[in-house]
């Protein structure tokens, strides 16, 4: 029998329709921001936030985090439409644990150990369709729920219990267009019951039937260190002058939902590109909330920080919507990680409009990986050196303080209090 918190049936109907609870906050959070944009007023912190240079570079701190938050909280392991059909997978690394996501014939995602249970090899590489899983050392194979179906020579090898050695998989959950598992095998919660809320409001995007165009990886530092360049905006017209243009803002707006955070930029100035090519689904240019039936696109604006390590923003490029995921996983070692960047369209893209989108992620793959992470892997070599012996966050830089509390707070605490830290979206940080 299979066990209730491992799998959830796939949705298969679109529907972007906000629950009443999720609208009233986003339609909150527009409020707000309408009325600092009035008033001409910007909040900040209370002060300047200091952090150990350890936190980058300790090994025993980075083993930490990857019990402590990689195997304990929900992470997104990728969008349901990358896995449309059955059999439909790909492969990953998370903090050292080869995971294996797959769509099982009954329209259900599984993430699964991509070991098998004879000797520990990867029974699944990259990325593609299969209808069971063959082990390349020994020839064992397991069905795409993970059930070991055949031993290679089982006579010769001797008994085993079949129903005991399937691939060991991890609770997962589909919400809101998105894959969640938690990978821990043995965990007593539901990914469902830990995502306080943040899933019914990324329901405001309808992710689940948009359209999988490209992804890619580009290598990094510290997690933390690749991760940081997501949560402020304060280095926009400065590092990225030559890409971005130094008239860019260096100021942004931070909301909170429990770990989970949105980064939104002031309104654009006249004659800025930003200005128009997203007029339609624009907060600033409606200038007051969705009424009535109107699309709830301008609710969302802004980039979507999904804990721990995932950012979406929107874009439009040849005036098709669409949303660039970048995902920050850790590597093995205190100093490595891997920077997952995926493109999802909202309608099935033409030709020129997927040029458009392939134009569109070079230009922030080079951003990535030749302005940012070049950057973050400076500061993982100068912190490690123990001659800066920590780091400050700024009072424009809130997320970077709600982000490191966050860490902090989850590290510290013990399992029987996860789900209440977790699932109470209002707690006060």
């Amino acid at each position: 029998m299979e066990d209730d918190r491992i799998v959830e049936q796939a949705t298969t109907t679109r529907d972007t329709r906000l629950s009443a609870q999720a609208r009233s906050l986003l339609e909150g959070m527009a409020t707000d921001l309408l009325q600092h944009r009035a008033q001409g007023t910007f909040p900040l912190e209370d002060a300047v936030m200091r952090l150990d240079a350890s936190a980058y570079t300790c090994p025993e701190r980075f083993e930490a985090e990857k019990q402590r938050i990689f195997r304990r909280v929900p992470l997104v392991l990728g969008a349901s439409c990358e896995l449309p059909s059955p059999g439909d997978f790909k492969t990953m690394d998370v903090a050292g644990i080869p995971v294996l996501v797959v769509r099982h014939r009954d329209g259900s995602a599984r993430a699964l150990f991509n070991s098998c249970t004879h000797r520990g090899a990867a029974v699944a590489q990259g990325c593609g369709t299969a209808a069971r899983f063959t082990c390349p050392y020994h020839g064992w194979t397991f069905a795409q729920d993970g059930a070991l179906v055949g031993v290679a020579s089982a006579s010769d090898f001797g008994a085993v219990d079949k129903a005991a050695l399937g691939l060991k998989a991890f609770p997962t959950v589909e919400r809101a267009g998105l894959i969640w598992a938690i990978l821990d095998a043995e965990t007593p919660h539901d990914p469902a019951d830990l995502l306080g809320g943040i899933d019914a409001l990324l329901d405001g995007f309808g992710l689940a039937d948009w359209t999988f165009v490209e992804t890619r990886a580009l290598p990094g530092p510290n997690w933390k260190l690749a991760f940081d360049a997501h949560l402020e905006f304060y280095h926009l017209p400065v590092l990225h002058r030559a890409t971005f243009g130094p008239e860019r803002s260096n100021r942004a707006f931070y909301y909170r939902h429990g770990p989970h955070q949105r980064v939104i930029g002031p309104a654009p100035r006249p004659g800025d590109a930003a200005a128009s090519e997203d007029a339609a689904d624009d907060l600033y240019t409606l200038g007051r909330l969705p009424q009535g039936d109107e699309p709830v696109n301008p609710l969302m604006i802004g980039e979507w920080i999904v804990f721990p390590g995932v950012s979406i923003n929107i874009f439009h490029p040849n005036g098709r919507r669409g949303v660039f995921i970048s995902t920050v996983l850790p590597g093995t070692q205190v100093g490595e990680s891997v920077t997952v960047q995926t493109y999802l369209s909202e309608t099935p893209p033409d030709a020129e409009t997927r040029a458009k989108i392939a134009e569109l992620c070079a230009f922030l793959a080079h951003v990535v990986g030749e302005e940012d992470l070049p950057t973050s892997a400076h500061q993982q070599k100068a912190l490690a050196a123990g001659v800066l012996r920590e780091v400050r966050f700024g009072r424009n830089e809130g997320g970077l303080h709600h982000f490191h509390k966050w860490i902090d707070m989850l590290v510290d605490s013990d399992d029987a209090a996860l789900a209440q830290l977790l699932a109470d979206p209002c707690r006060p940080m």
